[in-house]
């Protein structure tokens, strides 16, 4: 019977992936469409909860500022990103052609006579590709726009009738309470993580942009954004953030020294912000085990590309949070989490920390 149990959870899991796979084109706007509503739902909230000498914003006029707020904001990422990602491909062959000069005035410091062939290693790294890649990608979730907003409309207008249809769902009113807690730490808990992750994001991006424009690092602006997205993908995203614009400065001026003060001052952004601020204010208990972090960047990469990308982690950390509040799938939670300590449990029916 248990191994009967174990190969339907196998069949299941497989068929759910291969779902997501091939229902891609339908998902995929969903899935960013509730990211959205939970963008709006946080700021709704974080409005709602300043008080001005006892005055207080309604709920749906702090609602109606959160989705202005939001849309506004994304659109303005969106063409920051379309516009700059069109200079940078103008310019990549120059970039590169300077890397090349770099690469070979290296080997004749060191002294080496013949050197490898890297002019040809590097024409197979095609970076104007991959930046045209990654600009297909933002073309086809704006072509999506459409869609997308009426997903929007829709999961926003359901967030009225979600607690009409637990308490249809949910009959006895101590269960019905123990459910509404049990979806409320849920909530909080999901809240936390991405509240504090697109704050600690930002800030990042912020702080990046300031040290690329006092530096003179061309785009500092669409890079600024890059290290704001890349942030959601813990450690391998800090390191990409810090490592790309960085080489830009190798062949954007002549000197070393905006390379090295570019790269020292970043990765000591990344440091304080990503081990020394964010888990103060989120604490170890959302904190994903590293290898998980590469696993699921393989597996959402390989269903829904680029975007599948960015949105991995915090896929895996609402599933996480989730599979913790029930005993059958706690044990998954422990194993997705970097230390075993997660978020709550629930002992005998009932939540508890």
């Amino acid at each position: 019977m248990k191994i009967q149990r174990i190969a339907m959870t196998m069949v299941i899991v497989f068929l759910t992936f291969y779902v997501l796979y091939i229902g891609q084109n339908l998902l995929l706007p969903l899935v960013i469409a509730g990211t959205i509503a939970y963008l709006v739902s946080i700021l709704a909230h974080a409005i709602c909860s300043l008080h001005i000498r006892g005055l207080f914003v309604p709920k749906p006029i702090a609602m109606f500022l959160a989705v202005a707020i939001i849309l506004m904001s994304l659109t303005y990422l969106v063409q920051l990103i379309t516009l700059n990602i069109q200079s940078v491909i103008r310019v990549a062959p120059d970039y590169q052609h300077n890397l090349e000069r770099l690469i070979f005035k290296g080997y004749s410091l060191a002294g080496v006579e013949e050197v490898p062939n890297i002019r040809e290693i590097l024409r197979r790294v095609d970076f104007g590709a991959y930046l045209q890649s990654f600009g297909a990608t933002v073309r086809s979730l704006v072509s999506n726009t459409g869609i997308i907003m009426v997903y929007l409309i829709f999961l926003l207008l359901e967030q009225r009738t979600f607690p009409d249809k637990i308490r249809a769902i949910v009959r006895n009113p101590q269960r019905q309470a123990d459910t509404f807690e049990m979806i409320g730490k849920m909530r909080n808990d999901i809240r936390t993580y991405v509240g504090i992750k697109v704050l600690t994001s930002s800030l990042t991006g912020v702080l990046s942009y300031l040290v690329l424009k006092v530096v003179g690092v061309d785009f500092a602006s669409f890079w600024a954004v890059m290290i704001f997205l890349l942030n959601f993908i813990p450690t391998i995203g800090s390191i990409i953030a810090t490592a790309f614009p960085s080489m830009l400065t190798l062949v954007q001026f002549d000197t070393l020294g905006p390379f090295i003060v570019t790269i020292s001052v970043l990765t000591t952004v990344q440091f304080c912000i990503g081990s020394l601020l964010e888990p103060r204010l989120m604490g170890n208990r959302l904190n994903l085990s590293p290898i998980v972090i590469l696993l699921s960047l393989g597996l959402w990469g390989s269903i829904w590309g680029i975007p599948g990308m960015f949105l991995c982690v915090p896929i895996t950390v609402i599933i996480m949070i989730v599979c913790s509040y029930f005993p059958e799938t706690r044990p998954l939670a422990i194993l997705l989490s970097g230390n075993g300590d997660v978020a709550a449990g629930v002992k005998n029916g009932r939540v508890t920390e």
